[in-house]
């Protein structure tokens, strides 16, 4: 079997009616010696007739259904799994990844071996996925994670499989997947990269993680509209 350079891995719950713009950014991107892997946490709506259609028209489109619910850290966990490539750029169902993020992502990590983890800059746009803000984060440090000020998108990040199948997503009382992921993942000293170049756009719904955290804490929420 050919191994692609890269595995996109999207965990996807009810989430049908942003999916086929992500998957689009995903399957026009410039390297296409890729593989999507599509891990389905058993949603009620379109997601399984959405991916019907688009596992018919391109083969690099793995699919995999849960019989039942098990949150997101279970869904990236077994997309994790499964991905093929080496190297594996994460998702979520609603973002937008730039056409070049995976050439890009794979000549990074040929290039430099001791980064652990690959994020980038990004756009947060609004339900249309039209860019509102530019956001440019600091380098990931355990002490940049422990004062909590952190700008960060979970869906600009890259890692290498073997790290990911070693130190995976796990569920922690009402923290979401990437906040435990940078938790653990600073803790065990795995080091960080920034790069200036916007390689996804994270789009800010009202019913997204983020505002979901947001009600938790008391805060205002933060959807653009």
């Amino acid at each position: 079997v050919n191994m692609p350079k890269v595995s996109f891995v999207i965990p996807v719950f009810d989430g049908d009616a942003y999916l086929a713009e992500t998957l689009n950014s995903i399957i026009n991107q410039t390297e296409k010696d890729i593989e999507i892997v599509v891990v389905d946490d058993c949603s009620p709506d379109f997601t399984p007739d959405l991916m019907d259609w688009y596992r018919k028209k391109d083969e690099r489109i793995v699919y995999h259904r849960f019989e039942n619910n098990q949150g997101v850290c279970a869904a990236r966990n077994y997309g994790n799994q499964i991905a093929k490539a080496d190297i594996i750029c994460v998702s979520d169902q609603d973002d937008i990844s730039l056409p070049d993020r995976a050439s890009f992502t794979y000549r990074f990590f040929k290039k430099v071996k001791d980064v652990d983890c690959l994020t980038s800059a990004y756009n947060e746009c609004n339900v249309d996925g039209v860019p509102k803000q530019l956001w440019m984060p600091e380098r990931m440090t355990r002490e940049l994670f422990e004062q909590g000020g952190f700008v960060w998108m979970h869906s600009s990040c890259a890692y290498r499989k073997e790290d990911i199948l070693a130190l995976p997503y796990r569920v922690e009382d009402t923290k979401t997947d990437d906040y435990v992921f940078l938790d653990d993942w600073t803790k065990a000293e795995k080091k960080f990269w920034t790069v200036k170049k916007v390689l996804a756009n994270c789009r800010r719904l009202p019913m997204g993680v983020m505002n979901q955290r947001r009600q938790v804490q008391g805060l205002p929420p933060s959807y653009i509209l």
